[in-house]
């Protein structure tokens, strides 16, 4: 297991600044958001990952439709494209959510659609549990593995989305799945904290992983921080989240 963050930590500062701000905070990896219509540039991005000598373990792309119609079909190949750049930049997960509404049958359809449309793209497709999706809780994700779906679709796992739902994230053999990204989220009550700070046994998330044979990335998805204070906080969770793996 490696540790890594979301740019997304630093949202008051451009892409290439967080990247930096992730680097400066002792993190190998990095986890970047592209999720709107236009992607940056290329390049740029891979000089930057190099200069800090950062790891680009995943990217975030958005929610996936469930779906082939007109629109649904321009989300997939914006998918498509984010998966072609993450691969360029030697990146290997792509990271999507499932829609509020749909059929997971439909789902499963615009996943195997997506996948052949990939070929050989060496990029796994991970798909993160989200409170209100269609991917909120294990047996849904079972549901749609009973479905059939192409061998690079996987799970990530987010423990605080977990909560949301009543679940138990440490709980991994209820998935079909081992997960192949892994996010750090916490929650008091129903708010949203930093990692470490809430009630989610994030230590025994990451011992059921260990056992498990997870070699994925522990990636900092940053909620509930003090906007002021987001350098201090993503650093301390880094330390955290260390002790942790021992």
């Amino acid at each position: 297991m490696r540790i890594a963050c979301s740019a997304t930590a630093f949202p008051s500062d451009s892409l290439d600044r967080a990247i930096q701000k992730v680097a400066w905070a002792g993190y190998g990896g990095v986890e970047l958001t592209l999720d709107g219509p236009d992607l940056p540039d290329e390049e740029s991005l891979r000089q930057r990952l190099q200069v800090e000598e950062l790891e680009l373990t995943s990217l975030y792309a958005g929610s996936i439709p469930a779906g082939q119609d007109s629109a649904a079909m321009e989300e997939l190949v914006r998918v498509g494209r984010v998966a072609a750049m993450a691969r360029a930049l030697h990146g290997s997960v792509v990271v999507v959510s499932a829609p509020a509404a749909g059929k997971l049958p439909a789902l499963a359809g615009a996943l195997a659609l997506l996948d052949r449309a990939l070929g050989g793209t060496d990029v796994d497709l991970a798909l993160v549990n989200r409170a209100g999706t269609l991917l909120e809780k294990p047996q849904d994700f079972t549901m749609l593995w009973d479905a059939g779906l192409p061998e690079r679709v996987g799970i990530a796992l987010d423990p605080g989305a977990a909560h949301d739902a009543d679940w138990d994230a440490a709980e991994l053999d209820t998935l079909p799945v081992l997960p192949r990204h892994v996010y750090l989220t916490d929650r008091r009550g129903t708010q949203p904290v930093p990692a470490g700070d809430g009630e989610i046994h994030l230590s025994a998330i990451v011992d059921a992983l260990r056992v498990r044979g997870y070699s994925g990335a522990l990636c900092l998805k940053l909620e509930g921080a003090d906007p002021w204070s987001v350098e201090p906080v993503v650093k301390e969770i880094r330390e955290l989240s260390a002790a942790w793996l021992g």
